[in-house]
């Protein structure tokens, strides 16, 4: 009796085993076991095991499979395929599936991944012009290339069809969990976005609840909204500000930096030039919101209200510094540190002048450097911290704990 070709064994597999769902034709069809290779995996499946498979899932949603491209010769085939369900919902998967024949039964089939829909033919859209928005992602693992897709579309970009999305990690954040994104499309990318940096959720509970609780989240997404598509300063453009509810969840996703600019760094501080170039991005930042309506919202950090706890944490602070310096420094330079400890409260809560939105938290490792033909620009991130104030704040916290050495360099 003669053996079916490899052709044949595929006609009937998908035609009679799943379209008709006839199961028990796999005795036929395929050796016991047959070897399924998966990428980083091989799985033996028996007769039976086959069947049961199939059995399970032709019950559940009743497939219905197409070739789009059938290829053959005397030992494998490949089997370009579109499938739809039958049952439910309707859904439809496309993939790619070798087989190996031996003796008129097949023996491996290897698998690739199967993607959502059907393959595209001519006449198709590259990309969809009506995705729907992107859901918000709880890791890392939830930057896929079809949620980057709808990411760009509904930014108001046009970008080619996202083929593979690879992240690492990358900064120090306490708060978030941070990634450099790279990514790679099907058609020529030259004008494309190659790389995105992600903000998402930390990946400590612990983290996360304290996040949650202090509002940092939704905080930095309300900056990113102010500011809109034409920020008044250097900031990273933001393609997707959101936050969950319960502001456990973020997602911003920014315009990648990391390959035109360095990361401020605490322990060293910056120059002279770098600190003006900071100080120039605080009085673009205050001139634009100077006395501005927006400002009365309640997602702002609102210092004044944790002026006792200021307090208390600054003395904490001073006692911990005399038992750990004293002798070391200047008694005067203690000695004004004490002074200092009844007057932080009402410092913390008076305000002073016209206000303001300030960064709130502008150490120079939340800042990056741009080397420039004309100078060094900076730009300022991580906005968790913002809040209405004195614009004098800012310049303050920046001058007093980043700049390096500052007297020898003429500040």
């Amino acid at each position: 009796m003669a053996h079916r070709s490899p052709k044949e064994l595929i006609q009937l597999y998908w035609t009679e085993v799943w379209n008709n769902r006839n199961a028990e034709m796999i005795r036929e069809l395929c050796a016991d076991p047959i070897i399924r290779h998966d990428p980083g995996s091989t799985t033996p499946l028996s007769l039976e095991d086959q069947i049961a498979r199939v059995r399970q899932q032709s019950e559940k949603l009743e497939p219905f499979f197409e070739h789009e491209v059938l290829l053959a010769d005397d030992e494998y085939v490949t089997s370009v395929w579109n499938m739809h369900t039958r049952k439910g919902d309707r859904v439809e998967l496309c993939g790619i599936e070798v087989f190996r024949a031996k003796d008129g039964k097949f023996t491996d089939c290897w698998n690739s991944s199967y993607v959502a829909g059907r393959w595209g033919r001519e006449g198709d859209a590259a990309v969809p012009d009506n995705l729907p928005p992107p859901g918000l992602i709880a890791s890392v693992d939830g930057v896929t290339p079809a949620w980057l897709q709808s990411l760009f579309q509904h930014a108001g970009l046009d970008m080619p069809r996202v083929s593979m999305a690879s992240a690492e990690a990358i900064g120090h954040g306490n708060l978030s969990a941070t990634y450099r994104v790279a990514i790679t499309y099907n058609a020529n990318a030259a004008e494309a976005v190659n790389s995105v940096v992600c903000k998402l959720t930390p990946l400590v509970a612990q983290t996360v609840q304290q996040a949650a609780d202090a509002g940092v989240h939704a905080r930095e997404v309300a900056v990113y909204d102010l500011f809109g598509a034409a920020p008044p300063l250097n900031v990273p453009r933001a393609f997707l500000a959101k936050v969950s509810e319960d502001n456990r969840l973020l997602n911003l996703v920014m315009e990648d930096l990391t390959g035109r600019t360095r990361s401020g760094n605490q322990l060293t501080g910056c120059s002279a030039e770098e600190a003006r170039a900071v100080v120039a991005e605080f009085a673009k930042l205050h001139t634009a919101y100077w006395g501005a309506p927006a400002l009365e919202a309640d997602w702002l950090l609102g210092r004044a209200a944790t002026a006792e706890t200021a307090s208390e944490s600054y003395a904490s602070g001073a006692d911990i510094f005399r038992a750990r310096f004293e002798g070391w420094v200047d008694a005067r330079t203690l000695d004004a540190m004490d002074s200092w400890r009844d007057k932080v409260a009402g410092w913390t809560r008076d305000k002073v002048g016209t206000q303001t939105l300030i960064h709130g938290e502008p150490r120079v490792d939340n800042i990056l450097f741009e080397d420039r033909a004309e100078g060094v620009a900076a730009w300022l991130i991580d906005w968790q911290f913002a809040d209405r104030g004195c614009p004098m704040f800012d310049v303050a916290y920046f001058m007093a704990g980043s700049v390096g050495n500052p007297g020898a360099q003429g500040l």
